[in-house]
């Protein structure tokens, strides 16, 4: 645990859970302490890496008080390891959103992205247009519209389209209402739970995005959807405690999206609608869920899963403690 007492909270709150991240670590953690609005914490949350990660880390918190650095005693897994560093943030910091340690944000982006929140409470989530960029930082791609209706007013067409649709998951690394984000179950630990976040946060607000590009991805060999392709692969990054098992990723959305509907603060109205919609997702997705069921039946009758130990429990690791304080 961190303690906080002494520390004035800050306004923002960002999290880097990062493992061997050090060849993009620096311009990552730079273009965040280069944002216009100082008025930050940066929480990083080192999971164990085998790398440089460590030393950089502990280089940029000695130069910038602004910059806590927790090293977890092993490897839990991406998603234990994303809300890791929710956990460890200010308690009262009015606004949180995760950094990836090797993608770039302009010094604007906290600016633009923090007055759609301030000015409009319907919003949950706000983020920018991305692009991607290369190794280098040169320009590899522009992202556009992908035709969701994340901010569409009505909650159900908000639900339909995150929880229906294809797309790529931009909106997980925008600014979020901390309370907001707290409200939620945070990251699963299975794959494709960052899409059930999102779905869930649709279910408290809109997901707007600033009409400029002001977030840039990094592409790159070492990033997770390219070291695992398929929603079973990547359970590897999300829970390693699953590798070996058989994981039905597509019943572990299901499920994720139902209990999403029913915790949320909906009136009788939006949640029966919002179930017609997890109707209307099981029978899209019917094919799936059998192909599941198969896939993990000849997986088992083959020997390359198998049932054994307990289910992890979802939950935050206790980190080490910080090299220094949050804030001054």
């Amino acid at each position: 645990m961190v303690d906080h007492c002494t520390t004035s909270a800050p306004l923002i709150s960002i999290g880097v859970p990062v493992y061997n991240g050090a060849a993009f670590l620096v311009p990552a953690l730079e273009s965040l302490l280069a944002q216009t609005v100082s008025d930050l914490e940066i929480v990083i949350s080192d999971n164990g890496s085998t790398d440089a990660t460590e030393q950089l880390c502990r280089e940029v918190a000695a130069r910038d008080p602004r910059v806590l650095y927790v090293r977890q005693p092993t490897n839990y897994g991406g998603a234990a390891n994303f809300n890791a560093v929710f956990a460890l943030r200010h308690p009262g910091a009015r606004y949180f959103k995760w950094a990836a340690a090797d993608d770039v944000h302009e010094p604007g982006y906290l600016a633009a992205v923090l007055q759609l929140l301030e000015s409009d409470p319907t919003v949950s989530v706000a983020h920018s247009r991305t692009d991607d960029v290369d190794e280098h930082g040169g320009h590899v791609r522009a992202w556009g519209d992908q035709s969701l209706e994340a901010d569409h007013p009505d909650v159900a067409v908000r639900f339909a389209s995150l929880s229906q649709r294809n797309y790529q998951c931009f909106s997980i690394f925008g600014l979020m209402r901390a309370e907001v984000l707290a409200s939620t179950r945070g990251l699963g630990l299975y794959s494709e739970s960052d899409r059930v976040l999102l779905a869930e946060l649709s279910l408290r607000g809109r997901l707007v995005d600033v009409p400029e590009v002001l977030f840039h991805r990094r592409q790159h060999a070492g990033r997770s959807v390219r070291q695992y392709r398929t929603a079973r692969e990547r359970i590897a990054w999300f829970n390693p405690r699953l590798v070996g098992r058989p994981v039905f990723p597509e019943w572990r959305l299901g499920r994720g999206y139902l209990e999403a509907v029913l915790r949320a603060p909906l009136s009788t109205v939006d949640r029966t609608r919002c179930m017609a919609q997890m109707l209307r997702w099981t029978r899209l997705r019917t094919p799936h869920l059998v192909r599941n069921v198969l896939r993990s039946a000849l997986d088992l009758a083959a020997g390359r899963v198998a049932w054994r130990g307990t289910r992890p429990r979802p939950g935050t690791p206790a980190g080490h403690p910080p090299t220094r304080a949050l804030l001054p």
